[in-house]
């Protein structure tokens, strides 16, 4: 990888507030999570730390991070590469996703408030009119986020957006192999609002799973088109 190669955010805040190697990692996992870097793909840690202007001891620390986070793999004197997912992995992704962000919903019921439910109802709205597959995909995750966050249940929030955005990264990799389904997703969101609007706790569950089931069926299709079977071993 060459220095002309390498698609990485800009870190504007080095040193400032918190360690470099945080920064550093930080932008490395946005990077990847966005589906910068093919999966096997090697990290060059000269490139990557003379585009960043720092030594690479925090390299070496931020690349630490990311590894313990299931991202990178590294071993002692080879070299580090991102880490990819066999669609079989994926799928156990999705269906502990499945369940956490159902029990997510169920606590988060009781408390979505009328303001919620219309800021919900804004960004169906707003998503309807996203041409950008990138822009809309950030949208998408706000909206699950609104929608959660009523749970104040931390943890379950926290693994929630970890495995969505390890698959996520798919999304954002392959996202001109014709698969998207915009229009279909923002119709299963309403329908979701909706319930929680009538206050059917068991319809929006419902709702909620029959989406994220679809989201399941569009991981499979992505791996299919883009590896040609869904057997392949990352």
């Amino acid at each position: 990888m060459t220095m002309k190669e390498l698609d990485l955010p800009d870190v504007a805040r080095l040193g400032q507030r918190r360690t470099t190697s945080d920064d550093v990692a930080d932008a490395l996992r946005e990077a990847i999570l966005q589906g910068r870097f093919e999966d096997g793909q090697e990290l060059n840690q000269v490139a990557i730390a003379k585009h960043y202007g720092i030594s690479r001891v925090p390299l070496r620390e931020a690349l630490r991070q990311l590894q313990a986070e299931g991202l990178v793999s590294a071993r002692a004197h080879q070299r580090t590469v991102v880490v990819g997912l066999t669609v079989d992995r994926a799928l156990e992704m999705i269906d502990i996703r499945i369940m956490l962000e159902c029990y997510l919903l169920e606590r988060a019921l009781p408390h979505i408030t009328p303001e919620r439910i219309a800021e919900l109802r804004t960004i169906c709205d707003e998503m309807d009119h996203v041409t950008d597959h990138f822009e809309w995909l950030r949208r998408n995750r706000e909206f699950h986020d609104k929608l959660y966050a009523p749970s104040e249940a931390s943890f379950a929030l926290e693994m929630s957006s970890q495995l969505s955005s390890r698959i996520g990264r798919y999304l954002y990799m392959w996202s001109g192999s014709g698969v998207e389904r915009s229009t279909e997703a923002g119709g299963e969101h309403r329908r979701i609002v909706d319930a929680i609007a009538h206050r059917d706790a068991r319809r929006a569950k419902l709702e909620l799973e029959f989406h994220l089931m679809r989201t399941r069926e569009n991981i499979i299709k992505l791996f299919e088109t883009e590896r040609g079977s869904t057997s392949v071993t990352a």
